[in-house]
């Protein structure tokens, strides 16, 4: 059966990303989601934010009605899965893949769970065959899901609150953690969308900060709305925290993705450029924070086979983005057959 996570909340980005294009020398697109790659070890959060002196207890306070999985359907993952070759009960194991701005929210639709998100119907389950479930959350930017013409703050601009991963620090962090927790994917992959760019692998996370500020949060560029623009310790997750406050001003996480293999199958559509990025991050934007959650879930996590960010032009469309993530899950799950790949403890 598919598990659904009730909706979560969050902030801004526009205002923060066209100061960002600028600073990296680019055209600043019509409110382009995010900045591209950018070279670790590079900062450009100049606004001043409040210092953080004390230790996160529990989930930010911007997400509102947040529960697990397990909560919105009322079923627990830990005792359903597909059947092994003897018959006997085998464990569930869930790939997870996240998105924010369209197209990557567009492309990842078919696997969502909750109908209002994708009236078509859940496609995830044991996806083509190849023993994982695959389960898709994402924002919606309501009233015509262009996030480029609506104001900062507005709905339309950051991503509804009914539905999870609104593109902020605050919202991204509560809304992660419950995903995680509940599905505990084997394989997560994040993705958000860049500049100028086609398809994107980012080889590197975090690395972000120089100078030896002594802030973490002020190596992330402000969202430029509401009380808190930075990802502050008081205001996000535990773990979030331990996230950027580790691997920062030049301590970089690698990619855990097949990523040789993900640029021969996309490049081979002929549909857009294709590349890895070797030498930069996802950026010190969204992009770059969601990225970085992905990989350092990957580290604390034993039973974690792959972890990655994608990249994706904001003007790939949604028909190629599709074919693109698709391809790429085909290398992933070829890349780490189930039945090589450890259950989940509780599983």
């Amino acid at each position: 059966m598919p598990r659904r996570l009730a909706p979560r909340s969050s902030i801004s980005w526009l205002g923060a990303l066209v100061g960002l294009l600028a600073g990296c020398g680019e055209e600043p697109e019509p409110a382009a989601s995010d900045t591209g790659s950018t070279s670790a070890g590079t900062t450009d959060a100049t606004t001043e934010a409040p210092t953080s002196t004390t230790a996160t207890t529990g989930l930010a306070s911007s997400s509102s009605g947040s529960s697990s999985a397990a909560d919105a359907t009322g079923e627990s993952t830990s005792d359903e899965g597909s059947t092994g070759t003897t018959g006997e009960p085998a464990c569930t194991k869930n790939v997870v893949l996240m998105g924010y701005w369209p197209p990557t929210n567009e492309m990842l639709r078919p696997w969502s769970t909750d109908p209002a998100q994708n009236p078509g119907g859940w496609i995830g389950e044991d996806w083509e065959g190849y023993g994982y479930d695959v389960y898709s959350f994402f924002p919606e930017f309501p009233p015509d899901g262009d996030p480029t013409n609506d104001a900062i703050g507005d709905d339309g601009a950051v991503g509804s609150p009914r539905f999870p991963l609104r593109v902020d620090y605050q919202a991204t962090s509560a809304d992660f953690w419950p995903i995680v927790d509940d599905l505990r994917p084997v394989i997560l992959v994040t993705t958000s969308r860049g500049g100028g760019i086609g398809w994107e692998i980012e080889a590197l996370e975090g690395g972000h900060g120089g100078g030896g500020n002594p802030d973490p949060a002020l190596d992330w560029s402000s969202d430029q709305h509401g009380l808190v623009q930075y990802p502050t310790q008081e205001s996000i997750e535990a773990r979030s925290w331990d996230a950027i406050s580790t691997y920062r001003q030049g301590s970089t996480l690698p990619s855990q993705l097949p990523m040789d293999e993900i640029l021969a199958a996309t490049d081979a559509l002929g549909l857009t450029t294709v590349e890895i990025d070797a030498t930069g991050t996802s950026g010190n934007f969204l992009s770059g924070f969601l990225g970085l959650h992905g990989l350092y879930y990957h580290q604390l996590t034993p039973h974690a086979v792959a972890a990655g960010h994608i990249h994706v032009g904001y003007g790939l469309p949604v028909s190629d983005a599709s074919q693109l993530i698709e391809a790429t899950l085909h290398v992933v799950l070829q890349q780490h057959p189930a039945d090589s790949v450890e259950c989940p403890p509780g599983a």
